[in-house]
């Protein structure tokens, strides 16, 4: 009976130790600067991302996944296409990338200039960026459909025909 008491207590005082011991440890990592890994980590440790995980350049981000025509190339072999019409692709392609990068860094600039103007409180201002800068992204967008519509006017109608859904 007293081993088993012994043992008892002996594990009770394994427990209080190690839970006294986690906070020691935390603390001790923090002064090291060692950042705490899990749930409640710093904003700071986030990347280029804000208070509700959206990245700041979204946008831009999203641009290099909008390729115009990449699914039609990617189904070259299936639709025929013939080496002038990857080519012709490629071409409009490019053109559109070199379009929108262009685009995007005038959108970027516009952001640093919005964020004085509102740091400086210049409302009026920061207002006309952002209208200037809605302007560019609708450009962007519409420039995406031209350069589609360029890419399908490539294609013949059986080549158009083999990517509607049946």
């Amino acid at each position: 009976m007293v081993k088993r008491t012994m043992l008892v207590l002996a594990l009770m005082a394994l427990l209080v130790g190690s839970l006294m011991a986690q906070p020691m440890r935390h603390h001790a990592q923090r002064e090291a600067g060692q950042e705490r890994i899990g749930m409640n980590h710093n904003m700071k440790n986030r990347g280029p991302q804000g208070k509700m995980g959206m990245n700041h350049r979204q946008g831009g981000q999203n641009m290099k996944n909008m390729q115009p025509g990449r699914m039609i190339l990617a189904m070259s072999e299936e639709l025929e296409l013939t080496t002038t019409q990857i080519d012709n692709i490629k071409t409009i392609q490019a053109s559109f990338k070199k379009n929108t990068n262009t685009k995007q860094a005038e959108v970027e600039n516009l952001l640093i200039d919005k964020r004085a103007a509102m740091r400086d409180q210049d409302f009026k201002n920061a207002t006309k960026v952002t209208k200037d800068i809605y302007k560019i992204r609708e450009q962007i967008a519409l420039a995406h459909i031209s350069a589609m519509e360029d890419i399908y006017k490539e294609l013949s109608k059986d080549q158009i025909a083999k990517l509607k859904p049946k």
